[in-house]
């Protein structure tokens, strides 16, 4: 099988990649003056039809009409489309304020109830003393009387105070659940008032003053709950909103860009001494751009024929790579042709001889 020579192979591939490359390139130019002159085509149909000139407004009234609905149609939708993202935009910060209160709410709890062990250890002490009063010793006695047994039992010998020791630092470990029964004990017969001493005083203006900002913190987490949900509700149709807009935006600049095409191909109707600047800017642009889109065009039609030319060479190549080979394989076959007839020659040589004898 004949195929090119590597060399042959490597130039041609490197002529088809730079055709290749170059023509990506002006097809994304292309492209770019494409849609720049879409967009003129477009703002060129909103002023059209915010002017009143009279003969703009004759040419081509059904694409005039039709974009004008499609344009009040998109203006309904974005209008509502904007009341919806105000909507969702007070949403959005109404829940960044819930989570910043839940977390407020979050904070100040775990302090209460920090402070509520606080409390209870210093109740838990005061009910083991002989100062004690009365209510609270009678309140906390389970408490105190099941601590005090396991530390009598611990003074004993053998098993018995072994196994105390073992409940008694089991109890230990556990005191931050102690104190907070304690504590709940006190709240609960409305005795924690009864408590003596200063650090028990402060621990008590401090869990007063914060449980009444969780209690306000409570009812503003649930008030704002319940506005949000109402808020949701609001914004329930927010996704069929934004299909809509996309497809009256798109509806409205295809009847836009048809329209301002429409115009700008048939200006020699409308232009004349009398048309505004704005008009001339567009369309003047507008003939850079056409004829830059025509330009690249027909400079990808010719990147295209070098292309081809490649294409061409690469098959001149390959016939000539075949014409050399089929040289070779005649010349070969030429010399076989020559030694067979100098074989024959030196056969009919001996022939003669053997006659040559017989006489």
């Amino acid at each position: 099988m004949l195929i090119l020579g590597n060399t042959a192979e490597v130039r041609i591939s490197s002529v088809m990649d730079s055709v290749k490359s170059r023509i990506e390139e002006i097809q994304k130019d292309m492209d770019a003056s494409y849609n720049e002159l879409r967009s003129l085509a477009l703002r060129l149909a909103s002023a059209a039809c915010a002017d009143e000139n009279e003969e703009i407004s004759l040419i081509a009234p059904t694409l005039r009409t039709a974009f004008i609905s499609a344009r009040d149609n998109f203006n309904s939708i974005k209008s509502r489309k904007l009341q919806m993202d105000e909507l969702r935009a007070r949403l959005s910060e109404g829940e960044e304020s819930l989570s910043r209160l839940q977390r407020e709410k979050n904070s100040t709890e775990r302090k209460l109830r920090e402070l509520e062990v606080l409390i209870g250890a210093v109740a838990f002490a005061q009910a083991d003393s002989p100062s004690c009063d009365p209510e609270v010793e009678k309140a906390l006695s389970p408490f105190t009387s099941y601590s005090r047994s396991l530390y009598e039992e611990t003074q004993r010998k053998g098993p018995v105070a072994f196994a105390a020791k073992v409940r008694l630092a089991l109890y230990q470990k556990n005191q931050g659940s102690v104190f907070s029964q304690c504590f709940s004990t006190l709240r609960d017969k409305n005795l924690l008032f009864h408590l003596s001493g200063e650090k028990a005083g402060e621990y008590l203006e401090t869990y007063s003053s914060l449980s009444s900002s969780y209690s306000l913190l409570c009812q503003d987490v649930e008030s704002r709950k319940h506005r949000l949900s109402a808020s949701q509700m609001e914004t329930s149709g927010s996704d069929e909103i934004r299909k809509d807009y996309a497809h009256f935006e798109n509806e409205m600049k295809e009847a836009g860009t048809s329209y301002g095409l429409y115009l700008f191909d048939n200006g020699y109707k409308w232009i004349n001494q009398n048309t505004g600047e704005e008009y001339l800017n567009i369309v003047e642009r507008m003939l850079e751009l056409n004829n830059h889109i025509e330009s690249c065009r027909s400079e990808i039609d010719r990147q295209k024929e070098y292309s081809a030319i490649s294409d061409f060479l690469s098959m001149i190549d390959f016939n000539n790579r075949k014409i050399s080979d089929l040289r070779e394989e005649i010349r070969t076959i030429n010399e076989q042709i020559a030694r067979i007839d100098d074989e024959n020659r030196s056969i009919r040589r001996k022939i003669a001889n053997v006659k040559e004898r017989l006489k």
